[in-house]
């Protein structure tokens, strides 16, 4: 026999006062509680995952809403739309009142990329931070496909490109040109 702290006698793993019956019911006892611990456990943690589901799902529903924002504006901001009138001669549309309307005999791939370069870097930018020739370059190289310099600068014709976009006000504020 066993002792306890209370001077009382412990039952041990054979004590005469058991029955079978009340040890089958103390270790069916024992495994619930084992199985309620184990289940408990893993409600935690499935409850953590869908904590983090729920975060990862509520930033893509937000991240997708500030795109699509972000999409419509530059939309918006587009000075013209490309129409076909007749067989296959494109004209140029004022998409909005603000910019400038151009009525073209025709329009090439690459001044329709021009016109969208001009768009994307020069149609809201900040006067004390102006886009970088360099980038505006690289940029036309990308849309035209076109091959850069070795020494890893966009290529000649780009940074001819990029110089004309450039508005006259920023090439004389910072004293390009003269």
């Amino acid at each position: 026999m066993f002792e306890s702290d209370n001077d009382r006698v412990a039952r041990g793993p054979k004590d005469q006062g058991s029955t079978p019956e009340l040890e089958y019911w103390h270790q069916r006892s024992e495994e619930a509680q084992a199985l309620i611990a184990r289940l408990t456990a893993r409600l935690r943690g499935r409850e953590r995952r869908i904590a983090r589901l729920e975060l990862a799902i509520s930033r893509t529903v937000v991240m997708h809403h500030v795109w699509a924002s972000h999409l419509e504006r530059r939309l918006e901001r587009l000075p013209f739309a490309l129409t076909t009138v007749g067989d296959e001669t494109p004209s140029v549309k004022a998409a909005q009142e603000r910019g400038v309307t151009v009525h073209l005999p025709h329009l090439t791939r690459t001044l329709e990329v021009l016109f969208e370069v001009m768009q994307e870097y020069w149609s809201e930018w900040e006067p004390d931070r102006p886009p970088k020739s360099s980038t505006v370059a690289r940029a036309i190289d990308e849309r035209l496909g076109l091959k850069g310099q070795a020494n890893g600068e966009a290529s000649r014709s780009a940074q001819t490109f990029a110089a004309a976009l450039r508005p006259d006000s920023v090439n004389e504020s910072d004293g390009r040109h003269r």
